[in-house]
């Protein structure tokens, strides 16, 4: 058997499903808006779904012999409100039942899987080197500013993060600028600096959150919107945040002198 790839933008699908084709025979891809042409060496199999439709989804799984499932990639969140009568009938059922937010939705897509018979494996475990250590992270030491400000939105994120709105959040000065919603982490990012133009970014994932799924992910892109933002420090969780193209994003990261911390499960910096 086989593993399938639900694929959105950006590049992580594109690294899973090179990782995939190295352990097993190439495997089928559920292209959402993904960059098909970067994925098609590693597929088997591509199908590309202009709208989500997971009756297609699950269909073209079992037609594959695929029994699992791997989802990575962004998905925007506007096509659940844009476009509802184009979803197929599975779809719709899924979205009347389910609250609309990222931890609720997945987790229904999951078990309509899984009733089908595909079990959604989680992609960090072929990734493992991605998962943010504890500790410093980047050249520079935040400051002491920078640090309180880290603490202050730990504190806040450890609130908010159970009502399932959005995984990070800008302080600058003691003061949260900016929590994020749908718009996403790098739209969050792009907000606070029109207000604050300065400040820290923290990152964390909700308590007791699946981690097969929708884990909190940062890339060079997230330094681009901040440096563009004014922003000079990330604090990212430990173990339960991938760092996209690693290498790339530590130059990147001393280059913009933006210092980056993994947060361990200690209470303070």
């Amino acid at each position: 058997m086989t593993t399938a790839l639900i694929a959105g933008k950006g590049i992580l699908p594109a690294e899973i499903a090179r990782r995939l084709s190295s352990l097993q025979k190439p495997g089928l891809i559920l292209s959402l808006d993904a960059d098909v042409e970067t994925l098609r060496p590693y597929a088997g199999k591509i199908v590309e779904m202009r709208t989500p439709s997971l009756g297609r989804a699950i269909r073209e799984m079992k037609s594959y012999g695929a029994d699992k499932l791997i989802m990575a990639g962004v998905i925007p969140k506007k096509l659940i409100y844009c476009l509802p009568v184009l979803f197929d009938p599975l779809s719709r059922s899924v979205l009347r039942k389910t609250l609309m937010d990222d931890h609720s939705l997945l987790g229904s897509i999951v078990k309509a899987c899984e009733d089908a018979g595909i079990s959604v494996i989680p992609y960090w475990q072929i990734l493992p080197e991605f998962l943010a250590p504890p500790g410093k992270l980047s050249s520079r030491q935040p400051s002491a500013k920078e640090i309180s400000d880290i603490n202050y939105g730990r504190e806040i994120l450890r609130i908010t993060l159970p009502c399932s709105f959005g995984q990070a959040l800008c302080v600058a000065d003691g003061s949260v600028v900016a929590v994020e919603a749908m718009e996403g982490t790098d739209g969050m990012i792009t907000r606070a600096g029109g207000i604050s133009g300065r400040g820290v970014v923290v990152k964390m994932m909700k308590p007791g959150q699946d981690m097969r799924y929708d884990l909190p992910t940062v890339g060079i892109r997230t330094l681009e919107t901040m440096k563009e933002a004014g922003m000079t420090c990330l604090a990212v969780e430990a173990g339960k945040t991938l760092i996209l193209e690693p290498e790339k994003f530590f130059e990147l990261a001393d280059r913009y002198k933006i210092a980056v911390w993994g947060l361990s499960d200690e209470e303070e910096i």
